[in-house]
């Protein structure tokens, strides 16, 4: 199904098994605006924000740097600005438990609507600072009730699988009307293309390697939809000036392309540590929470926050206090991955 390119350079996408359950975003599409391909469609500047380029190195963790992209841009799209999202949130909870590795593209769009992600603050997807290696991608003893818990800020509202494969404008629709797809690709790398801004269709189909697409348009080589992959930055060139590679329609034309997906979102949810939130709920009473940190001074009552009174503060405690004027300080780690939205 996959394998590895390079030591350095790694695959891990599988087709996703049939399910009659999949909602088909080829249904939305029928009804959507055609794809305008001379003024083309480009997530950064449509949101005004700059993506990394991730390395997933000898991990084979494609599918949840693939999402990370995905849901990075989503959250940019409500709040204004990119923070990135960890793969490693992602991939260790749906990869494939075989020695190589790899993950179903279904599963991390499942994933995020049930469960969510965390921001790559909270859970690094570089060991060190460095590239990481599977093992370090499938470790799983970060799992929590708080990790839950600040999952949730992220979680989407629905996925649907984009049926026609070889349609490169339905993939172009996707990318405009949903900020994007995550979509697998079939490679052997012969040829070598896959380090360069212009990859080609495989002569033979060797390995599966899953795809964020958030661009497309046409130049004078033609039609194109664009990715920042997962194999760290290429540099630029005059007709790749964001450093994100194309694929074109002859990759479509040679059945290349599989198992695409975009994802409906939905407004961040806001929530509180657990610590804050099981002080909070023995107050019954009007209580004032003040926020040292990242956070929001604001009124609660009976444990739902009902106004916003002063900006961001810069310290990382919370203080409640009830309205006889007891009260107690707060400290957490995770106080500073709240919202900043108008709500705490």
């Amino acid at each position: 199904m996959f394998n590895f390119l390079k030591p350095k350079f790694s695959t891990g996408c599988l087709p996703d098994p049939v399910d009659s359950r999949d909602r088909i975003y080829d249904e939305v599409a029928a009804v959507g605006e055609p794809v305008d391909w001379e003024k083309g469609f480009d997530v950064e500047k449509e949101l005004n924000v700059k993506t990394g380029f991730k390395n997933q190195d000898g991990s084979s963790s494609c599918v949840g740097q693939g999402w990370s992209y995905y849901i990075a841009l989503l959250n940019a799209l409500e709040t204004g600005s990119y923070k990135d999202v960890s793969a490693k949130s992602i991939y260790s909870q749906i990869f494939i438990d075989s020695p190589s590795g790899g993950a179903y593209i279904r599963d991390g769009g499942k994933l995020i609507v049930n469960w969510g992600a965390l921001f790559e603050g909270t859970l690094p997807s570089y060991d060190g600072g460095r590239p990481p290696k599977e093992a370090f991608m499938r470790d799983r003893s970060w799992k929590s009730s708080d990790m839950d818990r600040l999952a949730k800020i992220l979680r989407g509202k629905e996925y649907r699988r984009i049926g026609g494969a070889s349609d490169i404008d339905l993939y172009a629709m996707a990318i405009r009307d949903n900020y994007g797809t995550v979509g697998g690709v079939k490679g052997d790398n012969s040829n070598n293309s896959w380090r360069t801004f212009e990859p080609q269709p495989p002569k033979s189909y060797k390995w599966g390697h899953c795809l964020f697409f958030g661009k497309f348009g046409v130049d004078k080589l033609g039609k194109y939809i664009a990715t920042p992959n997962s194999w760290g930055s290429r540099g630029t060139d005059k007709l790749h000036p964001d450093g994100w590679q194309k694929l074109r329609e002859n990759y479509f034309n040679t059945g290349n392309m599989f198992n695409a997906w975009t994802l409906l979102d939905k407004p961040n949810e806001q929530i509180l540590s657990g610590t804050a939130e099981r002080i909070i709920k023995n107050y019954e009473k009007k209580i004032v929470m003040e926020g040292e940190g990242k956070g929001r001074i604001g009124i609660i009552i009976n444990g739902k926050l009902s106004e916003v009174l002063t900006d961001r503060r810069s310290a990382a405690s919370l203080y409640v206090m009830n309205n006889n004027g007891y009260g107690v300080t707060v400290k957490t780690s995770l106080f500073d991955e709240l919202p900043n939205t108008n709500k705490f």
